[in-house]
């Protein structure tokens, strides 16, 4: 729930739906799987220069270390080709720093980087330092974040073991709130087993999950992973196995925050606490164990990578601002002025400010992820945008977003939020509730529009994975 003042501007794994197995999906043959698992120390060092810490307000500098800013890796071999998979204790990476990692990885086929959407973590998209005129990225840490997850990611592929693979999943919408109408949750989350062939023991264990990292709240002044380090902690108590949890579908608002919780005493357990954040990633950690008894063998190859870059204009004022102000640091281009053509988008002059975006299918084997650039709202892929805007939303003649992820035909399927770019939300049009007065009865404008690029963002993502899916 990232709280930020009106003209910040906040570019900031969505995931999991899993269906059942279509009668009529073609079964993909099965061919040889290596797994390999690593883990880097992204921790910046806190005393020598400001650590601005992201996610709320401003001027949130570190006081120290509760746990360590990690990135892990899952590098995937198959048919002599290498896929890493990565996921950073990080609030997100622009797509131009993402780049940069993948110049350095051109030996695997696909290198895809999301980051958990952690809350306390340091400021890497510049957007939470003293003032909301200045950048809180320390440029010498977002260079040593290169160096480290191309160190991280050869050390997983050093690692790379034959495997079988096995899936679970399990309903668990007490671990999630929404904080914003219409409550629509994707509450499912997702697990992946992989075991050392014949032996099955856990080499690593992946967990997709839709939910902010921000359990410590904005008064924290400790660098932390938030609930993910437990979680992860605790998988690898139980198992001895590596773990990684990716961060799905966010938007909307999904967060740990208001999540009731109690300690194995009974007792309640506060916001902001670390007790609070412990106890909610040990929850997690079981609820994924507890699912993988009664897991299914599940086939992840071949493997097939699809993406495809496209322009996304930016609306927002005050995006356009932190842009001129250099707190906003990516690459902007013109719009394309053939796109003012299609009905269910805004017009738009000639150099309009466009920022270049990525997004992506992955199809392993039987599973399906659909790599989506920030932080999408669950009734977009779970096909429950209302089918007429609330009579003070802003747009009551919009169209609904085309569907992709409803009829994308997988066995599995689950999306990443925040991968290979943070743009931030992506809601739907319908909702867009900008201007007074508003939706549901509220006094004051709903979070969510402020930090989103602007209300066409999620039509043209959607057209492109309907694209990607037609190949």
């Amino acid at each position: 729930m990232i709280k930020t003042p009106l003209f910040l501007l906040v570019i900031g794994l969505t995931f999991i739906l899993i269906m059942p197995r279509n009668s009529e999906t073609k079964e993909p043959s099965k061919t040889s799987l290596e797994v390999g698992f690593a883990k880097g120390d992204a921790t910046p060092k806190v005393g020598i220069n400001p650590i601005y810490i992201a996610g709320f307000g401003h001027n949130r500098k570190a006081e120290g270390v509760s746990d360590p800013i990690l990135i892990r890796v899952m590098v995937l071999k198959n048919e002599g080709k290498k896929y890493a998979f990565i996921c950073a204790d990080l609030i997100g990476l622009f797509k131009d720093q993402v780049d940069e990692i993948r110049k350095e990885l051109k030996d695997f086929e696909n290198v895809m980087f999301s980051c958990t959407h952690s809350h306390e973590g340091p400021d890497t998209l510049g957007l939470w330092g003293q003032t909301p005129f200045q950048s809180g990225i320390n440029p010498d840490y977002m260079l040593s974040l290169v160096k480290i997850t191309v160190n991280t990611v050869r050390d997983a592929a050093k690692n790379l073991t034959p495997c079988e693979t096995e899936i679970a999943a399990v309903s668990i919408p007490e671990l999630l709130y929404d904080g914003r109408p219409p409550i629509v949750k994707m509450d499912e989350l997702l697990t992946l087993r992989f075991n050392k062939e014949k032996t099955k023991t856990a080499l690593g264990i992946v967990l997709f999950w839709h939910c902010h990292p921000e359990t410590l709240g904005s008064i924290n002044k400790k660098l932390s992973s938030d609930f993910v380090g437990y979680t992860v902690n605790e998988i690898k108590k139980q198992t001895q196995a590596e773990a990684i949890v990716f961060t799905g579908a966010v938007g909307g608002l999904m967060t740990s925050l208001k999540v009731p919780i109690k300690n194995q005493q009974g007792e309640n357990l506060n916001d902001g606490t670390f007790e609070k954040t412990e106890r909610y990633g040990q929850l997690l950690a079981n609820a994924s164990l507890n699912s993988l008894k009664k897991a299914k063998a599940v086939n992840l190859t071949p493997i097939v990578v699809r993406k495809k870059e496209i322009l996304l204009p930016v609306d927002n004022p005050i995006y356009r601002l932190a842009k001129q102000l250099g707190v906003f640091k990516r690459e902007i281009f013109d719009w394309d002025l053939q796109l003012n053509k299609h009905p269910s988008l805004n017009q738009r002059e000639e150099k309009h400010p466009s920022v270049k975006t990525e997004v992506s299918i992955i199809r392993l084997g039987e599973l399906g992820i659909g790599c989506i650039p920030g932080e999408i709202y669950p009734e977009l892929l779970l096909g429950k945008v209302a089918k007429t805007p609330e009579k003070e939303a802003d747009y009551q003649n919009a169209s609904t977003e085309p569907d992709w992820f409803q009829k994308w035909n997988m066995p599995y399927k689950t999306v990443v939020g925040l991968a290979n770019d943070e743009i931030g939300y992506i809601l739907p049009k319908k909702q867009w509730d900008e201007k007074p007065p508003y939706a549901y009865g509220s006094k004051s404008a709903p979070y969510g529009e402020i930090n989103s690029l602007g209300p066409d963002t999620a039509f043209l993502i959607a057209n492109a994975f309907n694209e990607l899916l037609s190949k």
